[in-house]
């Protein structure tokens, strides 16, 4: 597998010099500006709160103004692809679950433009690291397909 996240990534802690002024993580957690009509994959890293064995096994994720096509881990990471279709503030609210059994939720802020994404792009069926065998899709224990991360 060759696909890793791109650069959209913040993570799910606080830096520590805003730890010490005070604020909140969620002031921090943002992904950079997007334009209307835009789509592209969009990602948490997580690696900050699990434990040394720990990895993330389950995705879920909920947006607000946005479309999501698939969401999928990637080592620390969870990645969702969002197409965007309501400009202004939007959010999305991503929780994982780790082998461990622990339960972690980050919510990231975006700022979608008024002006739309003059070329658009048609959201993938399936995340980069879903498991394929030609067009048959060998499932996970859910139903979805099965994901290497």
């Amino acid at each position: 597998m060759t696909w890793t996240p791109c650069q959209r990534i913040t993570r799910a802690d606080v830096p520590p010099a805003f730890r010490i002024r005070g604020l909140a993580g969620s002031t921090v957690i943002c992904w950079p500006d997007a334009a209307a009509g835009s789509g592209a994959d969009y990602s948490i890293d997580f690696s900050c709160l699990l434990g040394c064995s720990d990895r993330i096994v389950a995705v879920e994720a909920v947006c607000s103004g946005g479309v999501i096509a698939w969401t999928s881990m990637f080592g620390v990471m969870a990645s969702v692809w969002v197409q965007w279709l309501c400009p202004g503030p939007q959010t999305a609210t991503i929780s994982v679950r780790t082998a461990e059994g622990a339960v972690f939720t980050a919510t990231a802020s975006i700022m979608v433009s008024c002006g739309p994404q003059l070329i658009t792009c048609d959201a993938p069926a399936y995340a980069p690291n879903a498991f394929l065998l030609g067009s048959a899709i060998v499932p996970d224990a859910f139903g979805n397909p099965l994901i290497f991360g």
